[in-house]
């Protein structure tokens, strides 16, 4: 019997599920969509285990990480071609080193770089053999890389000026000569994107999974002390579940306005706090809307995988501003109207059904 504050808790259905592998395929799979716009998709959700739910978010958070991984692998990556072109072009002179003298092609001195950074504060790039350049201006730099015929020059805003014969340089790498050219440089930024790609997808798997799951369960223990005031012995379960779906469009919805330039610290909580209050009254408040629980087909998900391949297509890339954004809210808005208009269609139309016949 419902209370006075008209909330009841939803009873966990702990009947063996019959549907079988591919209808769990489904369930799991269609996580990605009907949370933006299925209200017994939340109820339904809160009568399974929070176990699945927990692997659910592992699952689509990891593929969030993995998309963007191979993002950030594809920039990096793609500098080889820039690095071999730019040898290619003559724009990167190629250096040896041999017995601590260096020899660099091209037209000496050869000007890297020489310019300003954000803060106005120069810096220079430059190799010189000839004897022409044979310092850096410490008055007229702030920092700067020289290379000499037999020194290599460095100039940091910590240490100053320090001088480095190249013949150290080959003690060092116990390399002789060492050899600084389009293969060579390739091969060691191949390397080095390796490293970064690693660390990439192991910073975001912390931070959308790890670091995500954490703040959700914080919350859902303070949301679950705010409703046992409401309704007693209300299960843990159907709380921590609410959230761990209420992300989905959560995500959705902090990305759209990201893309369009809008971003605050905390969007996405308040995005995932909004629908997560919406996923508990569904789940707990005593309203026959809410109630009636209609068959959920779970084939209406399919309606958003022209949204979610455009949001994946956009990872990569990303259309020019504004049409990009664009794109995003005319996919996601109508993705989520068809998705709203045609469960409500097939509620009103069983419960239409439903209605005895007047004489």
């Amino acid at each position: 019997m419902a209370n006075e504050t008209g909330i009841s808790e939803v009873q966990v259905d702990k009947k063996e599920d019959t549907a079988g592998c591919l209808g769990q395929l489904g369930w799991f799979f269609s996580g990605a969509v009907l949370p933006m716009g299925s209200l017994s998709y939340y109820r339904k959700a809160a009568q399974k285990s929070v176990g699945s739910a927990i692997l659910f978010f592992i699952i689509f958070t990891t593929a969030i990480s993995i998309f963007s991984t191979i993002n950030v692998a594809v920039g990096t990556f793609s500098v080889i071609a820039t690095i071999q072109k730019s040898y290619a072009d003559g724009k990167i002179p190629e250096i040896t080193i041999s017995n601590g003298v260096a020899e660099v092609s091209g037209k000496q001195p050869f000007i890297l770089l020489d310019g300003s950074d954000a803060s106005g504060r120069r810096m220079l790039v430059a190799t010189d053999t000839s004897g022409t350049l044979q310092e850096i201006d410490a008055h007229l730099y702030y920092q700067g890389f020289l290379l000499t015929r037999t020194e290599l020059i460095m100039l940091t805003p910590q240490n100053g000026s320090q001088t480095v014969p190249l013949s150290e340089l080959n003690t060092a790498f116990k390399k002789d000569p060492i050899l600084i050219n389009a293969q060579t440089m390739s091969a060691a930024w191949g390397m080095l994107s390796i490293v970064i790609v690693i660390s990439a997808f192991v910073f975001l798997v912390l931070w959308y999974t790890v670091v995500r799951l954490m703040i959700i369960s914080m919350i859902a223990l303070i949301l679950w002390g705010i409703v046992t005031l409401l309704k007693p012995n209300t299960g843990f379960g159907p709380i921590i579940i609410s959230g761990l779906y209420a992300i989905v469009p959560a995500i959705y919805l902090s990305h759209l306005l990201s893309r369009s330039g809008f971003s605050f610290p905390g969007l996405q909580t308040f995005f995932l706090l909004v629908f997560w209050v919406i996923a508990l009254v569904v789940n707990l408040a005593n309203i026959k809307f809410f109630t009636d629980e209609p068959p959920l087909r779970l084939w209406t998900a399919l309606i958003g995988l022209p949204m979610l391949l455009v949001y994946i297509v956009d990872i990569f890339w990303q259309l020019p501003a504004p049409y990009g954004a664009i794109a995003l809210w005319v996919v996601s808005v109508l993705t989520g109207l068809v998705l709203i208009g045609l469960r409500l269609y097939f509620r009103f139309t069983i419960r239409q059904s439903e209605q005895p016949l007047t004489p």
